[in-house]
């Protein structure tokens, strides 16, 4: 669920992956049905990378890690849907080459830039594409190492 704000910086991405020579393939929430592993298992196999876009889905700038330890410390401030994280990680242990942009604020676990790298590509949230070019690189790369081993090309 998105704002009203939210989605047409959605449809900027959609768009601008579609201009690179990418088709842009959704899993909808519906989609996921009873066994939601294995949806998402079938997309990530069909697929040549994954962009990931956090918005702002949980108001956490009042919250507390680890309260009452020796590592307690304030909230990065906005989270995103923990379903992004697991996808990342799904998409990063089948090989595929992950770009995440997250809101302004938005932090918490793949979205915070001390985990990106080269499997994990990271960026601001807009202007879309912007600081992709590696991830682009490694999705074309990945196509075409797939078409050579006879496997669905998308």
């Amino acid at each position: 669920m998105l704002t009203a704000e939210q989605e047409p910086e959605r449809e900027r991405w959609v768009a601008w992956i579609e201009r690179q020579g990418c088709e842009v393939v959704r899993l909808s929430r519906d989609a996921y049905g009873e066994d939601p592993w294995r949806a998402l298992a079938r997309l990530f196999w069909e697929v040549d990378g994954v962009v990931l876009l956090g918005f702002r889905q949980l108001d956490a700038r009042n919250a507390v890690w680890r309260p009452d330890t020796k590592e307690e410390h304030a909230s990065a401030g906005w989270w995103t849907t923990p379903w992004l994280h697991i996808e990342a990680g799904m998409a990063v242990a089948l090989g595929l080459p992950v770009l995440v942009a997250p809101e302004t604020d938005v932090e918490d676990g793949v979205f915070h830039p001390d985990v990106w790298g080269t499997q994990v590509n990271g960026t601001e949230l807009s202007p879309p594409g912007t600081g992709a070019a590696d991830w682009l690189n490694a999705v074309r790369e990945h196509r075409d190492h797939r078409a050579g081993t006879g496997r669905d090309q998308r």
